[in-house]
């Protein structure tokens, strides 16, 4: 997907969502303003945790889509691209050669205030070993809401993995709960009271990690 494509998609879900209201929920202590990197893809911004330095973060355009190579743990946001009600939440990443380390990498939601001192949103991760996470940052609080789970579903980066290994995420928010899916296969889910679920949608990646973003989107979903 392009990166035109993924603008266009975000300014359609805006203007079907609506006056969005965002609810605080997660946040990690992050002190430091959000900026652009040189060559970021146009509205995309990058937010090092506290005590980083957003310009150990590198955003490159990179059709389809766009590469982020990291150094602190970082959020990645168009703060046009919001949901709220009922919505899904799709994007496809391509996670290059790790080594040894476990970090994690995958989408946030929920976000408000991802620019100031004090910014929240929830976050639905995997890493490198099979394993997804559900967790929420309030401030400089976290909250673990699903811990860190095996599922056969997701890949596994191995030595044979080739250049990089394909992780398609979804995330849904519908009546009482949110789902996360990998692959189409559900691997998490939790209540929707104990995250948040409307505002700003993006990404979050940890520590040193070579990420190529295919696709990021969201859409309104029916009740049903």
């Amino acid at each position: 997907m392009t990166n035109s494509t993924l603008r266009r998609t975000a300014a359609i879900g805006a203007c079907v969502l609506g006056a969005l209201s965002t609810h605080p929920i997660v946040a990690a202590a992050q002190s430091r303003p959000a900026t652009a990197p040189a060559k970021a893809p146009r509205g995309w911004v990058a937010r090092a945790d506290a005590g980083g330095n957003n310009a150990e973060v590198r955003l490159a355009e990179m059709k389809p889509g766009f590469h982020v190579t990291t150094g602190p743990a970082t959020i990645v946001f168009d703060s046009t691209m919001r949901a709220s009600g009922n919505w899904r939440l799709e994007a496809t990443l391509l996670l290059y050669n790790p080594g040894a380390r476990a970090e994690g990498f995958g989408v946030i939601f929920g976000g408000r205030g991802l620019s100031s001192s004090a910014p929240t949103y929830a976050y639905a991760l995997v890493r490198r070993d099979g394993k997804a996470l559900l967790k929420v940052r309030e401030g400089a609080a976290t909250r673990t809401v699903r811990d860190w789970t095996a599922n056969a579903a997701i890949p596994q980066w191995t030595s044979t993995a080739g250049a990089s290994v394909k992780y398609p995420l979804v995330i849904e928010a519908r009546a009482d709960r949110v789902t996360m899916s990998v692959g189409g296969t559900q691997v998490l889910d939790a209540p929707r009271s104990e995250l948040p679920t409307d505002g700003i949608v993006g990404l979050r990646v940890n520590h040193a990690l070579n990420l190529h973003v295919d696709k990021v989107s969201v859409r309104p979903l029916t009740s049903r």
